[in-house]
């Protein structure tokens, strides 16, 4: 006699959302764990990273480059040189000049900037245009000279001297400077810039 066997039909069982999480293997949960804590922290995490990044920025933008810092000191002290081996003899160290012989050029000369004739002159005077000193060279004198000795002489809109400009200004060299700088300070007293005295 041959038995046939009717498959029952499978019952449903219910099994509570955490005997479910349980019976799960234990890398699945912690990995799902893991990526709900990710999602919940993500926006402060996101948060935390620009807010580093704008301070990077920020300090790279306020820290100026080693190297054009280091070149700019090495064209100061060129510069110097220049002054040293060209200037100094007559207008002295400081840059005082020789009382009744040779005008002083500290705390006098940015003040002959003030005016477009003035900024013309100190290009023009015998010792700048008739001297060895290259174009560039007597730019670079000229720049150095009055943003260390006359700093506080200048006028805000000061703009360093170029290459090109002393090519075009620096010849012919006056044949009268006492002339022309005694009507440069009547015009700076005009406008009542006092610094430059009318006799040294």
């Amino acid at each position: 006699m041959n038995v046939v066997r009717v498959p029952r039909a499978r019952q449903r069982v219910h099994v509570p959302p955490l005997m479910q999480q349980r019976m799960q293997p234990y890398p699945q949960r912690h990995t799902q764990k893991r990526a709900r804590a990710a999602s919940a922290g993500a926006p402060w995490i996101v948060a935390a990273r620009r807010v580093s990044m704008l301070l990077l920025a920020c300090v790279a933008t306020l820290a100026p480059p080693s190297s054009a810092n280091a070149q700019s000191k090495a064209d100061a002290a060129l510069a110097q040189q220049h002054w040293v081996l060209n200037c100094m003899g007559c207008h002295t160290a400081t840059g005082g000049g020789i009382p009744g012989k040779v005008p002083p050029l500290a705390n006098s000369l940015g003040y002959f900037e003030h005016l477009p004739a003035g900024r013309e002159y100190v290009m023009r005077v015998p010792g700048a245009s008739n001297s060895a000193l290259s174009d560039q060279e007597l730019a670079d004198v000229l720049n150095w000279l009055l943003t260390t000795m006359n700093r506080d002489a200048l006028p805000n809109d000061f703009k360093p001297y170029t290459a090109d400009e002393i090519t075009a200004h620096r010849r012919p060299a006056f044949s009268d400077v006492a002339t022309v700088r005694a009507r440069l300070i009547r015009d700076l007293h005009e406008r009542g810039i006092t610094g430059v005295a009318d006799r040294y």
